[in-house]
Order: C-alpha cells, then structure tokens, then sequence
C-alpha cells in the first residue's frame, strides 16, 4: 500500500499534468530521490556546521516539495533555510530535525543497507 506522502504527490502531479498515474510515477520517483539526496545534504552540512551550505541545501528541499504539491512542507523547508541564513543554530537544528522526520519515508538508504 502507497503511503500517505506518495499518495498526495501522486495525486497532485495528475492534476497538474493532467496525466494517469502511472505517467506520473516517474515524476514522483525524480522528486522522491532528490529529496531523499537534500536530506543527506542537509546532514552533512549541519555536521560541518556549514550554515551556508545548509541553506543551499534547505533552498533545494523548498523548491522540490513546492512542486510535488507538499506545501507546508516547503514552508518548513523555506524556514530552515532562513534560520541557517541567518545562524540560529538551534532553530535550524531543530527544524532540520522534525523535517527529517516528517520526510522519513524519501531518505536514500545507505550503502549496503
């Protein structure tokens, strides 16, 4: 069964495109794999403590959920992004930390795994 993230993503890319589901599903794979890539992004750069880089990262996340339909998601993304920009450490942190949670389900499996 098709988690509730994928289903949302789908759903909207058919209305957008006005493609069947099954048109859509590369689009939604495209999406999943760059967002699972910006989460591994976004971890390294905060384990650098590279605030910049983070943002960049953050700014990417923003656009991809934006265009997948999962609004306030790049909401949380956009203020990741502002809270790196701008050094709140410990906003960025957590914001990080619950987006992670919240996009569980795009992470990129390790190597091996």
């Amino acid at each position: 069964m098709e988690n509730s993230l994928e289903r949302r993503v789908l759903d909207h890319l058919c209305r957008v495109y006005g493609l069947g589901l099954e048109e859509v599903r590369e689009l939604y794979a495209i999406g999943r794999d760059t967002v699972g890539g910006t989460l591994g992004s976004l971890e390294e750069a905060q384990a650098r403590e590279d605030w910049s880089g983070m943002a960049d990262a953050a700014h990417m996340l923003k656009g991809t959920l934006f265009n997948m339909g999962l609004q306030e998601l790049g909401e949380a993304a956009r203020n990741l992004e502002m809270a790196a920009k701008e050094a709140r450490t410990a906003e960025a942190r957590r914001l990080h930390a619950e987006l992670g949670l919240q996009l569980k389900e795009f992470r990129v499996p390790a190597a091996g795994a």
